[in-house]
């Protein structure tokens, strides 16, 4: 017999079977089951079972052999018992929790798949912008800004797919000139891929994105960092790109308010004002945006936040966990925008900015974030707060 063929416990009756085969075969010969209904007949008495070995054991053997056989058989299977019932028990409570670890084990997984997409776009990218070479042999159109809106087209559809993205304030944003859109960062600005898509295919334009200097390190991403045009951000850069006409987009509070931010909505960006310096020097207007329910989408772990925080302010390395990518409704708010003031300094703009975005999350964040609402909001309209 095949050990996933064996009864009840399984454990006690393998040992049996395989080193007393003559007093297994009789069990049901004698009235029994299984070794279960056998223990509990002489549970209670070594002779009976004695009696029971004299009979079914192949040779005679000495009677004082059999008493002892008798009584290590019955104390030993009862120990096999009571660890067959153990593993039995421990077997149950994996069972009953299977569900819950499988759940928490998805949403741990879940926002490796977008850390997949950006690896696919990049990896298409690579591709294409190989491909770009032989443009001018076969006479072709521009390989490398076809493939690029062809990114833009995969991130628009996943948006309005998964979580209903709407942008409203579309037309904030100048169909030409310079603009700084400064954002609110979520667990992982997943709302941002979805606005720098769609201003791509609806605006035409394509901004210059100013990210943590941790991403430059992280292998395979080249392709991808160059074709949204991501740049470190030094004061100069950012002002001359301002100043030749673009569209950058910065989040003052960065990987920090990515982190360590919550439900709430709080804003963390710290004495950080580097980008109103750069709004006033290249005398651009500051755009302010945020997205509803962002970090309903993807949390970052609640939990040992404070070591957390200290690891980070560190070691700048984003160790904290982010979970998630919940199907939620987003909505994204371009508010209307600054326009430049040489009499404010930029600790006012920096403060300016800041009301405003606070401003957005007040008018059309629910808080605290709850998941479950977000969810909701799929299905129902969206009543706005009254100013």
């Amino acid at each position: 017999m095949q050990k996933s063929e064996l009864k009840k416990f399984s454990l006690c009756e393998w040992i049996t079977q395989y080193f007393l085969p003559n007093f297994y075969s009789n069990l049901n010969t004698n009235g029994y089951n299984d070794m279960f209904e056998f223990l509990n007949d002489f549970d209670q008495s070594s002779h009976n079972m004695s009696f029971f070995l004299t009979e079914n054991c192949p040779s005679k053997l000495n009677i004082s052999v059999i008493d002892d056989l008798a009584e290590d058989l019955q104390s030993n299977l009862k120990l096999c018992y009571k660890i067959e019932s153990n593993l039995f028990y421990f077997e149950w409570i994996l069972s009953l929790f299977e569900p819950l670890f499988y759940c928490l084990l998805t949403l741990f997984l879940l926002p490796s798949l977008v850390v997949f997409m950006l690896y696919a776009s990049s990896f298409f990218l690579y591709i294409t912008q190989h491909w770009s070479k032989l443009k001018n042999a076969y006479n072709a159109h521009d390989i490398w800004q076809a493939s690029f809106k062809s990114i833009s087209v995969f991130w628009e559809t996943t948006s309005a797919i998964w979580h209903g993205h709407e942008i409203i304030g579309l037309e904030n944003i100048p169909d030409t000139g310079p603009g700084l859109l400064v954002y609110y960062h979520a667990a992982m600005p997943i709302d941002y891929y979805y606005v720098h898509s769609k201003i791509i295919l609806y605006k035409n334009r394509r901004m210059k994105v100013v990210a943590d200097r941790f991403l430059f390190k992280v292998p395979g991403l080249a392709s991808l960092l160059e074709a949204f045009e991501v740049t470190p951000g030094s004061l100069e850069t950012c002002v001359n790109l301002l100043k030749k006409g673009s569209i950058l987009s910065i989040s003052p509070g960065g990987v920090r308010e990515a982190l360590f931010s919550d439900h709430n909505y709080e804003i963390i960006w710290g004495s950080r004002c580097g980008f109103a310096k750069v709004a006033q020097e290249a005398k651009a207007p500051i755009i302010p945006m945020f997205t509803e329910n962002s970090r309903e989408a993807l949390r970052s772990l609640p939990f040992f936040r404070k070591f957390f925080r200290y690891i980070y302010e560190k070691t700048r390395l984003p160790l904290v966990p982010i979970y998630g990518v919940f199907p939620v409704k987003l909505r994204t708010y371009i508010g209307e925008p600054i326009p430049y003031d040489e009499s404010r300094t930029p600790e006012e703009l920096k403060q300016l900015t800041k009301e405003r975005i606070e401003e957005l999350i007040n008018k059309h964040q629910r808080l605290p974030g709850s998941i479950f609402q977000g969810l909701l909001d799929r299905v129902r309209s969206k009543n706005y707060k009254k100013d």
